[in-house]
C-alpha cells in the first residue's frame, strides 16, 4: 500500500456546458461544509450528457439538501459566485494541458492518465525504491 507517499490534488474544472460551471462551484461550496467528497460522489452519480440540466441550480440545491448540508449557507455561497473565478482559472489551465475528461490524473505534473491501473503504475514508477 502507498499510504502517505502520494499527494492528491483536485482542481475544479468545467467543460460539460453551462451547468458544469455551477457544479464545480457547488463542490467548492460543499467543501466549505466539509462535504466535498460526498457532494463529489453525488455529482458523479447524477451527471448527465453534455448540455443537460443534470447540474441545474435546482438539482445542485437538491443534492445539498439530500446530504443534510446547511441549505442557507450552501445557497448563499453558490449565489455569491465566490468560486467562479477559481473555476474559470482552473478550467483554462486544464484546457491548456489538453484535459478533456474527468478524472484526468497527472503524476509528477506531466504524465496524464484516466485509468486507475494506469495511475497506480505511474505512481509506483515515480516513487524512489518502488516498482
Amino acid at each position: 500500500m502507498l499510504t502517505g507517499k502520494v499527494k492528491l490534488e483536485l482542481r475544479p474544472i468545467a467543460f460539460l456546458g453551462k451547468n458544469s460551471w455551477l457544479a464545480a462551484q457547488a463542490a467548492e461550496c460543499a467543501n466549505e461544509q466539509g462535504r466535498f467528497w460526498q457532494f463529489h460522489d453525488v455529482l458523479y452519480a447524477n451527471q448527465g450528457e453534455k448540455g443537460s440540466d443534470a447540474f441545474s441550480l435546482r438539482n445542485l440545491r437538491r443534492f445539498a439538501d439530500a446530504l443534510d448540508m446547511d441549505s442557507a449557507a450552501f445557497t448563499s455561497c453558490l449565489d455569491s459566485g465566490r468560486y467562479a473565478s477559481m473555476v474559470a482559472s482552473e478550467t483554462d489551465a486544464a484546457n491548456q494541458l489538453g484535459v478533456n475528461k474527468t478524472p484526468t490524473i497527472f503524476v509528477n505534473g506531466t504524465e496524464a492518465m484516466s485509468g486507475l491501473e494506469e495511475m497506480r503504475a505511474a505512481i509506483e514508477r515515480s516513487l524512489p525504491g518502488e516498482s
